[in-house]
């Protein structure tokens, strides 16, 4: 309950806030994050080991590092994790397979203290202090301080844009236009879909009307000209990078430096390098 950098609070500044999707939940990596000048985390517990009962030291690192930690829960349904994940620390839930305003309503309804929700009472937790003195306060805060971030990946929360986007604890979503391509019989064509683009435009618009900021950026290997951008399609929050697939990139760019060095050389000779997991240039 101190005071302390949030994604809002940097919105409001007309900061930028610069995160990476995390699947490791390495503290290590964490901590370069925190030393490279990110602002903050994304905890991924919906296709990753990390478990979403056990992060309160993964949240202490992240405060030691200075970033902001954010989770993103197993599925829509789960508030018990959305509940532990705020519990241990984090700022807010990334919720997604949202289908309907009444998906979005649910996890809120979870995450927030009675009367006005079914969130459970426990003063015994890292967050309030574990102090029953200022249990009460920190309900407060809680209350009047909870959003949380839902994912456009399904065709249903495309079609339901307005009803999401409306819902007072909605200040930031994520268009997931990977996802969202293959929900609408596209492939793996989000960059060419002509229907992806215009699903794009569609929840742009509809933010853009309910003063909601977008989360999101170039992934698998982000330029200035790519978060450039992002910028200019509306993106307010960049999410840069995913831990895993950095660090193959890495793997493999230092491997083909390797290869050429050898390939130079008429003593020596390496076997052909594994093919790339990245697209070439289109």
């Amino acid at each position: 309950m101190t005071s302390k950098k949030t994604l809002l609070g940097m919105l409001a500044e007309k900061m930028v806030p610069i995160g990476m999707q995390c699947f490791t939940g390495d503290h290590k990596l964490i901590e370069v994050l925190g030393k490279t000048g990110f602002d903050y985390v994304w905890l991924d517990t919906e296709h990753s080991a990390l478990n979403p009962r056990a992060l309160e030291d993964t949240m202490r690192t992240c405060e030691a590092a200075g970033l902001i930690p954010i989770v993103r829960i197993p599925e829509p349904s789960d508030g018990t994790s959305a509940r532990r994940a705020l519990e241990a620390g984090a700022e807010t839930i990334v919720v997604p397979m949202v289908r309907s305003a009444a998906d979005v309503q649910g996890i809120v309804e979870a995450l927030t203290f009675p009367p006005a929700g079914k969130r459970g009472l426990c003063p015994g937790l890292r967050v309030p202090g574990y102090s029953v003195t200022l249990f009460k306060q920190y309900m407060e805060d809680s209350n009047a301080n909870l959003y949380i971030i839902p994912m456009i990946e399904t065709v249903e929360a495309l079609e339901n844009i307005e009803e999401i986007c409306a819902i007072e604890q909605v200040k930031v979503i994520v268009f997931a236009a990977g996802e969202l391509a293959f929900a609408m019989g596209e492939g793996a064509t989000m960059d060419s879909s002509p229907k992806v683009q215009e699903a794009r435009r569609v929840v742009q618009a509809a933010a853009k009307r309910h003063g909601v900021a977008l989360i999101g950026g170039p992934i698998l290997n982000p330029t200035a000209e790519s978060c450039g951008k992002a910028l200019d399609d509306g993106i307010s929050i960049l999410c840069i990078g995913l831990d895993t697939m950095a660090f193959r990139l890495l793997c493999e760019t230092t491997v083909a430096a390797a290869n050429a060095a050898v390939k130079a050389n008429p003593i020596y000779n390496r076997p052909p390098a594994p093919p790339s997991a990245f697209p070439g240039p289109s």
